[in-house]
């Protein structure tokens, strides 16, 4: 029997990247692209605010699965410690990315390092 839902598969890891690199800008002015690649179904990107010492790094693996972890001043941290959630979206997807992007964004403007510290 055929469904009329549409499936949440995992897209490209360059498709990945491309959202992320896309939502960062048009949202996060501040932060400088750093480093990025993919490879056999891994995928990595990295943006740095070197004003305020953030990093914020995307870390995709060949299961179709990413997280996202924030470095503030040399300390890591997961961005699910802010908000939970994330943990329920962490499907490489591009709803998922644009989820967590937007809880990223959320969490950036409510510490005092989103778009109004440039």
């Amino acid at each position: 029997m055929e469904s009329n839902m549409v499936k949440d598969t995992f897209i490209y890891p360059s498709d990945c990247i491309d959202i992320v690199t896309r939502f960062f800008s048009q949202n996060f002015h501040n932060f400088k692209l750093n480093r990025n690649g993919y490879y056999t179904g891994y995928w990595w990107i990295e943006y740095k605010n070197d004003h305020n010492d953030i990093v914020v790094y995307f870390d995709g693996d060949i299961g179709g699965h990413f997280c996202v972890y924030i470095y503030i001043y040399g300390t890591k941290y997961s961005l699910w410690q802010y908000d939970k959630s994330v943990n329920t979206a962490t499907l490489s997807t591009e709803q998922n990315i644009i989820y967590q992007l937007n809880v990223l964004k959320r969490f950036l403007n409510e510490v005092g390092y989103g778009e109004m510290n440039n």
